[in-house]
């Protein structure tokens, strides 16, 4: 009578099998190898392809590299699941559609109050004129005559220098009017002294100065009165002093009462009178 197996479900002859090693191996379901002999070199140089190959020196900290490794490529992975996540998430930021703007309101402008202010600016203009022309009249009726003397003979200079008869009328218009005759005997006393061309052009100044009533008849009238009366000792040095002066006076266009008054200065007054004729 035999039993088919012990208590546990194994099989009498299941013992375990016995390795190269000396080691017991189970669960072996072959016959045991056995023990190899001494000085037996048949398994020499073969390789068990069951076992890993490994090649240099090992270390005990080999497991914990890999998984140092294993632990790195994870936080990569992460670190870069969340940047994708992150990167996913700018597009729809930016997709977002920007908020409407209130459109800016273009008012035409409107002539009306553009014609009021015109008009509100020509009258202040007029205004701040107005004062300035009254302060510059009454500085220069102001001017002393000992200043007017010297301004009139800078102008005098300047005059018979450049020939300027543009130049020339503010001469008259930027000294006081109480001083025009002292003017007019300063310029005629030196061009009848001098070439008859400087006595041409002071008569081409005088006949612009009357046509633009810029001096009076009587100022003209004033200033050509001194000479009158030293004309007669001019004509010593300058021969010619009759006939300059006589253009001189005729370019104020007096009327025969002024021109008798003015002859009657000179000694010899017929003569003076018919070139003034």
């Amino acid at each position: 009578m035999s039993r088919s197996g012990s208590r546990r479900g194994g099989d009498r002859g299941d013992y375990p099998q016995i390795g190269a090693d000396g080691w017991a191996v189970a669960g072996g379901s072959g016959p045991p190898r056995p023990p190899p002999k001494a000085g037996d070199l048949s398994n020499f140089g073969k390789i068990n392809k069951n076992t890993a190959m490994t090649f240099g020196p090992s270390s005990v900290f080999a497991g914990k590299r890999g998984e140092k490794r294993e632990s790195v490529s994870r936080t990569n992975s992460s670190s870069n699941m969340f940047s994708m996540l992150s990167q996913g998430s700018e597009p729809a930021a930016e997709s977002k559609e920007p908020e409407p703007q209130r459109k800016r309101l273009v008012l035409a402008p409107r002539s009306k109050p553009a014609d009021d202010a015109a008009a509100k600016s020509e009258s202040d203009a007029e205004s701040e004129a107005e004062p300035a022309s009254a302060a510059a009249a009454a500085a220069a009726s102001e001017m002393t005559e000992e200043r007017a003397n010297e301004k009139i003979a800078e102008d005098c200079k300047e005059f018979f220098l450049l020939r300027n008869l543009d130049e020339a009328e503010s001469y008259f218009t930027s000294l006081p009017a109480v001083h025009h005759h002292r003017l007019v005997e300063k310029f005629t006393t030196r061009a009848i002294e001098a070439k008859e061309s400087d006595s041409q052009t002071l008569a081409q100044l005088f006949t612009r100065i009357v046509e633009k009533t810029l001096c009076t008849p009587a100022a003209f009238e004033q200033g050509f009165m001194p000479i009158a009366e030293i004309i007669d000792d001019i004509t010593i040095d300058a021969p010619k002093a009759f006939t300059f002066f006589a253009n001189v006076v005729k370019s104020a266009s007096f009327d025969d009462e002024r021109k008798a008054r003015v002859a009657s200065k000179s000694l010899d007054n017929d003569k003076l009178l018919e070139l003034l004729s």
